[in-house]
């Protein structure tokens, strides 16, 4: 195995190496950083890269924490965005962490994978300082959280188009790639909710197959997206279109298991709390977010709702949006609804 990633390949390190070496020069020019931690699958060493014609790159974005004092109000996200074209990758998240309040940090998600998923990149190691958490235990409402934050990956990647024409290469790559997370998020959730997560990838499915072993189409699903999220490969050897298809079953079934539980059909379930928008029943975080699942609870829905789902998400991203969307098709209000939460969120 090499440092960031499963392939013992040395120039695979170095490349990585350099462009956290950039990274870290550049949020130092302008920070006042204690300490830069790298996140993400490159930091537990289950980083994605592809290497084609003696190109090295890196498939998903570099995840760093920058430790700061509290007077530190630097706008990483938007340095982010300058750093990632620079090293060429798709997406940088640096991500803030006030050092007053690292003894204090709660068992999160987001927390607990920096504390045991993080490499000390830079400056004090101030990582020791985290509170140690409970083995497996996080706060719950992450599984929920991780859920729903996989929205945007089903939606955006895939294309009613590719169901009538050939897919090129590179949407087939970025589709699979995007299916794995969502498949990821089925498996990261269920742990959560039964306090065995686990940071790595790869421990997560030996988990998850031991505590679920009936659940053999999720198992299969998640064999692959660890497989190819390891080892990316522009020749995968499966459909991606049908990957995504089966992937989107199964995330709708494990959503409406995780936060709509009851005994209708996993679609209705889900439909039914949508539709109520306030307090208890609310799912969603934001409403682009309500329109992301219903955009794909439309693809699973049988004949008899499917009209009232896309009139439904289309009149809720013409509230958020505050345009009127003439085109009323499920592939028109999915790139919508895409670039509003690019433009939102990232």
């Amino acid at each position: 195995m090499g440092i960031y990633t499963v392939l013992d390949n040395k120039e695979v390190d170095d490349h990585v190496n350099k462009d956290l070496q950039h990274i870290v020069e550049r949020i130092r020019q302008v920070s006042s950083a204690r300490e830069i931690i790298l996140g993400g699958g490159f930091g537990r060493g289950e980083g994605s890269v592809i290497i084609e014609q003696n190109e090295i790159r890196p498939v998903n974005d570099y995840d760093l924490f920058v430790i700061v004092p509290d007077d530190d109000n630097n706008d990483f996200r938007s340095l982010g965005k300058i750093i990632a074209p620079e090293i060429k990758i798709r997406l940088l998240d640096i991500i803030p962490v006030k050092d007053s309040v690292l003894s204090t940090l709660p068992s999160t998600q987001f927390y607990y994978d920096m504390k045991y998923g993080g490499r000390h990149l830079w400056g004090e190691n101030l990582l020791e300082t985290v509170p140690m958490y409970k083995e497996g235990h996080i706060d719950h409402d992450a599984g929920r959280t991780i859920l729903i934050n996989r929205l945007i990956c089903a939606i955006e990647a895939f294309s009613e188009d590719f169901e009538s024409r050939s897919i090129l290469e590179e949407e087939e790559f970025f589709l699979i790639n995007q299916t794995g997370k969502v498949v990821s998020s089925c498996i990261e959730a269920q742990l959560i909710f039964k306090n065995k997560y686990h940071h790595s990838i790869r421990e997560r499915q030996k988990i998850f197959e031991s505590l679920f072993p009936g659940k053999e189409r999720l198992i299969k699903l998640n064999r692959r997206a660890t497989e190819f999220k390891l080892r990316p490969s522009r020749s995968p050897g499966f459909d991606g279109v049908v990957y995504w298809k089966e992937a989107i079953s199964e995330y709708i079934k494990v959503m409406s298991d995780c936060l709509a539980p009851g005994f209708m059909s996993p679609v209705r379930r889900l439909w039914r709390k949508l539709k109520k928008k306030n307090g208890k029943n609310k799912i969603t975080n934001t409403d682009v977010e309500r329109v992301e699942l219903m955009l794909l609870l439309y693809r699973e829905a049988p004949s008899l709702i499917k009209k009232d789902i896309l009139f439904k998400a289309k009149n809720e991203l013409e509230n958020v949006s505050k345009t009127s969307i003439e085109n009323d098709g499920w592939e028109n209000l999915r790139k919508t609804t895409t670039d509003l939460w690019h433009s939102f969120y990232h």
